[in-house]
């Protein structure tokens, strides 16, 4: 599990995110990816796999289990609630870990950020971090807003 990576969520910001991860990652260290719609999936692995081992998982708490770090980018903040809440399928439902480094890039409200990583730590879960990005409208790039 040693540099492992978690990464959910490969649309129009994750999936150049998670490129940018793969490609940095140690060759052995394995990405382990998530997201609902499994063509972008598919493709990921096709286009990355020759940079080191890519797993794809049916769920966030796949992902969790298996990495020390897990970046999550998704749309909307019950998607996000989703990703970390759900009992079965989220992180909050993986095996403690209370140095697992969950890194939460979706550009959501406060409240719902507030209260994910309020009930992950509370779970043991590991370290919630809000880490929000957007799209730089002069150079077309991710970049983090911070809160």
């Amino acid at each position: 599990m040693d540099g492992n990576i978690g990464f959910i969520g490969l649309g129009a910001m994750g999936y150049p995110m998670a490129k940018n991860v793969r490609i940095k990652m140690p060759g052995k260290a394995t990405l382990f990816i998530n997201d609902a719609y499994m063509p972008s999936c598919e493709r990921f692995v096709a286009e990355f796999s020759s940079h080191g081992p890519i797993v794809v998982v049916k769920t966030a708490r796949e992902a969790a289990e298996n990495a020390k770090a897990v970046i999550s980018i998704v749309p909307a903040a019950q998607h996000v609630r989703a990703v970390y809440l759900d009992a079965t399928d989220g992180v909050i439902g993986a095996k403690q870990d209370s140095e697992r480094l969950l890194l939460e890039c979706s550009t959501i409200d406060v409240k719902t950020t507030r209260e994910v990583g309020e009930a992950v730590g509370a779970a043991g879960a590991g370290t919630y971090i809000d880490a929000p990005v957007s799209v730089s409208a002069s150079t077309k790039k991710c970049v983090c807003i911070g809160y």
